[in-house]
């Protein structure tokens, strides 16, 4: 194919490049230090002239490129060729001025080179097309650039929106230029153009869209905001999570432009941490408000949790004071021992411990019974990593089988006492009896000190007798007001003519002390054998205090009393600083028959005898006492009322 001539010299030859070749000098050299082509086309003849650089950029020999138009035109790729020549057509008949087309070149080497063509029309004075004039530049590197430019931008674009994270670019002025799909999907949008030249105050709620331009601002700033958790709320009220990076977008100066942001989408991940949290919540306040003791324990039997109930136990406020520590911090050696043993049992086998009685010390010596459950407590893959243990307290249970059992022995005793005491007195009476009538049958001084030393131990065994029938049956008595200053002025004057001067008897009786309903004999013999008990326990001398005082019982003092009601008392003490008795007996002291003095100067029924008396005016006894540091007897007894009193005629002055 050529290039058609200009119908009024169709005919004429061409002419030599040279003749129509500009002369002017420096537009050659000009032409030689481009690397483009120039060029210049007499549309008249179709000659055609081209700059040097196009034996340089084509390999074409200058010979050869000195020939007319249809030489180049010939060389143009088959498939450009057609849009090429009409194009030029085009531009020549249209009477546009300039012209610019793309096309590729046959060079030298038989390969095509990418080249941008670009003429300006020159015409004469009535507009004749004469001459075209342009300049040619082979653009091969360019477009291989441009062609794998677009080849990475495909291929990361690619990337970015197949990309499950958010990924965005904002400009200086915080607006979106670049969302890749899942931040389009993640503001509840279809596709990017939506969201492009759009702020955050067009896409969230104002409160949340000025947190996140207030970050914004931040990063243009020169900051990184890295791993940041973002509560989002959508301008049409979808809520999200996102975990955040922020980091500036720079120009190839340095200056920042921009930011480029990475988001991961973590609802589903702070739902189940909500969750997760509401549930933890829900354990913890159950576990707190339990009764019973629960904790958790590490592999090394070190705390991990202690719920409130735990805590009491080690006479604790707050779980930080626990959390780390092992049994060996808070118990005796020997209990932390146990503990330990069946911990690293658990532990080990896996096989838990079920309902075991455990008995604690805590840390201010107070003895406390629990039944203890520990089980295995396993990680997700089934790995044993600790044990949780559960303790209910059963110390009010301990005590209370030990009541039953004691009065159940109690009951048993008096009963056999009150047999044995029924055949004493069968036996005794007639001896009593014999000794009486004897006497005066009796002359010499011997037989009636015999006789005498007869009548004074059968005296003393008839004695023991009527106590023991009296526990045997239960003492009873005339009920009337008795005052307290009068019952303890009473055992002053008693202590006073009997005991040993070595003893210092004091008294404390409060002076708004309650009057109180009881057999004011009964009441005399309950502190006398209370004191006799005090002074036998000082046998180097000592000091016995008598107090006397009003007491109400709370409810907090009744939880931890069991005997005791919610009511006023009056409170009979008696405080000796003898040796004290030793914890192992404590708890016998009131058994019938039990004694630790020696033969012949106890029968073991003075306080077992004062505790019944006591339960039959419907009060109670407590005792402390600690080897070495005295004792303290406090009897509780029912106060009447002052109301009360008023009604009632007391009998005598007393």
């Amino acid at each position: 194919m050529t290039m058609q001539k200009s119908s009024k010299n169709q005919d004429v030859p061409p002419k030599s490049p040279e003749v129509i070749g500009p002369a002017d000098e420096r537009f050659k050299l000009i032409a030689r230090a481009t690397n483009d082509v120039f060029w210049d086309w007499d549309l008249e003849t179709n000659a055609a002239w081209r700059s040097q650089g196009a034996s340089e950029s084509f390999g074409y020999p200058p010979d050869e490129l000195a020939s007319d138009i249809n030489f180049w035109i010939n060389r143009i790729h088959p498939e450009d060729r057609d849009r090429v020549q009409a194009s030029i057509q085009a531009a020549i008949r249209s009477g546009q001025e300039f012209w610019r087309e793309e096309y590729r070149f046959l060079c030298k080497n038989g390969q095509y080179a990418d080249v941008l063509d670009r003429g300006y029309v020159v015409r004469h004075a009535e507009g004749r097309p004469v001459r075209m004039v342009g300049a040619l530049t082979n653009v091969s590197k360019q477009k291989v650039l441009e062609a794998k430019l677009t080849e990475d931008r495909n291929l990361y674009r690619a990337l970015i929106d197949n990309y499950p994270d958010s990924i965005y670019v904002k400009d200086a002025q915080a607006r979106k230029t670049l969302a890749n799909k899942a931040n389009v999907r993640n503001m509840g949008f279809e596709s990017e153009a939506e969201v492009l030249g759009k702020t955050d105050f067009d896409l969230f709620t104002p409160e949340v869209a000025a947190k996140l331009f207030a970050n914004d601002q931040k990063v243009l700033r020169g900051e990184s905001l890295l791993d940041h958790e973002e509560r989002l709320v959508t301008a049409n009220g979808e809520v999200y999570w996102m975990l955040t990076t922020k980091v500036p977008w720079r120009d190839a100066a340095g200056n920042i432009i921009g930011i480029i942001g990475g988001g991961r989408n973590i609802t589903r991940q702070k739902e189940t941490e909500l969750k997760l949290t509401t549930e933890r919540n829900l354990l913890r306040t159950v576990i707190e408000n339990l009764p019973d003791c629960v904790y958790a324990k590490d592999s090394f039997a070190r705390k991990t949790l202690a719920n409130k109930a735990d805590l009491k136990n080690f006479g604790l406020e707050n779980e930080g004071q626990v959390l780390g520590k092992t049994d060996f911090d808070f118990f005796p050696h020997d209990i932390a021992a146990a503990f330990f043993a069946d911990d690293q049992a658990v532990l080990k086998t896996g096989q838990p411990v079920i309902n075991r009685e455990e008995k604690v010390v805590r840390p201010d010596g107070e003895v406390r019974w629990l039944l203890t459950t520990k089980v295995p407590w396993h990680d997700a893959a089934g790995n044993i990593i600790g044990l949780v243990g559960i303790g209910r307290d059963i110390t009010d249970k301990k005590h209370l089988e030990e009541q039953f059992l004691r009065a159940q022995r109690m009951e048993s005793l008096g009963r056999l006492a009150t047999g044995i005491a029924h055949d004493l007195n069968n036996i005794l009476a007639p001896i009593l009896i014999s000794t009486a009538l004897l006497r005066p049958k009796v002359q010499d001084d011997e037989g009636l000190e015999m006789l005498a030393r007869l009548e004074a131990s059968a005296k003393r065994g008839a004695d023991i007798v009527k106590q023991v029938l009296g526990y045997g049956r239960g003492l009873e008595g005339q009920r009337i007001p008795v005052n307290p200053r009068l019952l303890i002025k009473d055992i002053v004057r008693v202590t006073a003519e009997t005991f040993k001067k070595s003893i210092q008897v004091e008294t404390d009786v409060a002076a708004d002390a309650n009057f109180v309903s009881g057999d004011m004999s009964q009441l005399h013999q309950v502190l006398l054998n209370i004191c006799i008990n005090g002074r036998d326990a000082m046998p180097q001398g000592g000091k016995l205090k008598l107090q006397v005082r009003n007491f109400t019982a709370d409810a907090h003092f009744v939880s931890l009393n069991r005997e005791a009601k919610p009511m006023a008392y009056v409170v009979f003490e008696v405080t000796d600083t003898g040796h004290g008795i030793p914890p192992d007996i404590r708890d016998r002291i009131f058994e019938p028959f039990f004694t630790t003095k020696e033969i012949g100067k106890g029968a073991g029924l003075g306080l077992s005898t004062t505790m019944s008396i006591v339960k039959s005016h419907n009060g109670f006894i407590l005792v402390e006492s600690e080897p070495g540091k005295g004792s303290r007897f406090q009897v509780f007894l029912p106060a009447i009322a002052k109301a009360d009193l008023d009604k009632t005629p007391a009998p005598g002055s007393r």
